[in-house]
C-alpha cells in the first residue's frame, strides 16, 4: 500500500487548506491509499469532524505563532524593546528548527511515497532523500507569493531539489517559468460534497456570501454594495446571507442592525443546505488564490459575482457565461451587473444551469484523476534518475 503525506503547518484548522487536503485525502484513502496529515503544530480550536485517515502534530504544544526577522527590524528601528524582541527571536527560531529536525525524522520513519507540501515553510523540514517525492501546492495568487520575499526565497531554495509545484490554475503556471521555476503543474482545488440538487435561483431571491471576515474580503465593501442595491424597491423581496466570522467595522454593524434584508448568520458546517436556497454568490476580495466557496456554489448552481481578484479569477468564473467578473474597484459596475442578474430571471436561470454544469471540472474525482497521472509522473522520473 503506497503512503500519501499531506504536510501543513497548523493542525485544527478550518481553512481552505485543510479542506483540500481533508478531501483529497478521503478520496485517495477510498482509492486503498495510506493517507495521513501531518501538522507541524496545533491550533487553537478543533475541527466539528472526525477523519478516518492519521492526523499527527509534530509540536502539541506549541502554536503557529512566531517573533519575525521584521519584528526585530522595527524593534531596532523604534528603540523599543529591542533585546527583549531580539531573545524571542532566537528562542522561536530555535523552537522551529527543533520542528523541523522532528519532522524529518518522523519521514524517515514513515518513508511516504508521495509528499504533498501546503505550506512553503514545511520545506525545510524534508529530508534531502524525499525531496524528489515532494510537490508543493502553492494554495495562494502568484502575485501573493512574489511579494512574500520569504516564500519566494524558500521555493528558490528547493526549485530544482523538489518534484515540482502544483499552482492554483493554468494561468499562474504560466507565470511561474518567467520567475525561474522550473517544474510546474497546475490542479483544481476539488469541491468536497456531491450535490445532485439544483438551486432554484429565481423563486430563492437570496443573495449569499461565504467567507472570512478578513481585510482582503472587503467585506465591508460587500455589505454596502448590496444596501445600495436594495435601497431600490424593486428588490424589496431579496434578501443577503452573509455567512462566516471575523471583524466587521461599525459602519458595516449598523447597516446590518437596521436591515429587515441583510443577515449575518455566523460561521456554517453545511454550505450545501444554504446554497441551494441562494440565488448568487457574491465575492469582492482584492486578491484571493481559488476560494472553495465559488466552486462550491456551482455545485449546487448558484452563478457568482466577483471583482477579479487574480489568476484563477476567469478559471474559476467564466465571465457572462456562469457569472460576472468585474475588473477590481469597478464598484459601479459591480452594482450593475448584480442588478442585471436580480432582474433578468431568464439570465439568471441560464447562468444557475450553466454552473451547475461547469461545476463537474472541480469534483474530487477528477481532481483525484490529475493527481493520479502526476504521481506516475513522478514514479516514472524517479525510477529513472
Amino acid at each position: 500500500m503506497k503512503k500519501i503525506m499531506f504536510i501543513q503547518n497548523e493542525a485544527h484548522v478550518l481553512g481552505g487548506i485543510y479542506q483540500v487536503n481533508k478531501t483529497l485525502g478521503l478520496a485517495f484513502q477510498d482509492l486503498g491509499y495510506d493517507v495521513q496529515i501531518v501538522s507541524i503544530r496545533n491550533k487553537d480550536f478543533e475541527v466539528y469532524e472526525e477523519n478516518s485517515f492519521k492526523q499527527i502534530i509534530i509540536n502539541k504544544k506549541e502554536k503557529w505563532n512566531f517573533t519575525y526577522r521584521r519584528d526585530v527590524l522595527n524593534a531596532l528601528k523604534n528603540r523599543k524593546k529591542v533585546f527583549r524582541t531580539l531573545n524571542l527571536y532566537i528562542k522561536d527560531y530555535n523552537k522551529l528548527r527543533k520542528d523541523y529536525k522532528n519532522l524529518k525524522q518522523y519521514i524517515l520513519k514513515e518513508k511516504p511515497d508521495y509528499i504533498i507540501a501546503s505550506h512553503y515553510q514545511v520545506l525545510n523540514g524534508i529530508p534531502n532523500g524525499f525531496l524528489k517525492k515532494v510537490i508543493y501546492v502553492q494554495h495562494s495568487t502568484f502575485n501573493i507569493m512574489d511579494s512574500d520575499r520569504k516564500n519566494f526565497k524558500t521555493l528558490k531554495k528547493f526549485n530544482k531539489k523538489i518534484f515540482g509545484i502544483s499552482w492554483l490554475c493554468k494561468a499562474t503556471a504560466l507565470l511561474a517559468p518567467k520567475k525561474g521555476f522550473i517544474k510546474n503543474y497546475y490542479i483544481y482545488n476539488p469541491v468536497r460534497f456531491k450535490c445532485s440538487e439544483k438551486a432554484d435561483v429565481n423563486e430563492n431571491k437570496k443573495l449569499i456570501a461565504l467567507t472570512r471576515f478578513s481585510e482582503e474580503k472587503r467585506i465591508d465593501l460587500m455589505v454596502k454594495i448590496v444596501n445600495d442595491v436594495f435601497k431600490n424597491k424593486k428588490f424589496k423581496d431579496w434578501k443577503f446571507e452573509l455567512y462566516g466570522s471575523g471583524y466587521l467595522n461599525e459602519e458595516t454593524i449598523k447597516i446590518i442592525e437596521e436591515s429587515n434584508q441583510i443577515f449575518n448568520k455566523g460561521v456554517v458546517s453545511n454550505p450545501m443546505n444554504v446554497l441551494l436556497k441562494s440565488s448568487i454568490i457574491l465575492n469582492t476580495s482584492i486578491i484571493e488564490g481559488f476560494p472553495l466557496s465559488i466552486i462550491e456554489a456551482f455545485t449546487c448552481g448558484v452563478p457568482a459575482v466577483i471583482f477579479n481578484f487574480g489568476e484563477a479569477a476567469c478559471d474559476q468564473v467564466l465571465d457572462g457565461v456562469d457569472g460576472f467578473v468585474v475588473k477590481q474597484d469597478d464598484i459601479d459596475e459591480y452594482k450593475r451587473k448584480l442588478e442585471q442578474l436580480m432582474t433578468d430571471a431568464s439570465l439568471l436561470e441560464k447562468f444557475s444551469k450553466k454552473a451547475k454544469n461547469e461545476s463537474s471540472k472541480f469534483e474530487v474525482s477528477n481532481i483525484v484523476d490529475c493527481w493520479l497521472k502526476l504521481f506516475e509522473k513522478m514514479d516514472d522520473e524517479n525510477d529513472k534518475s
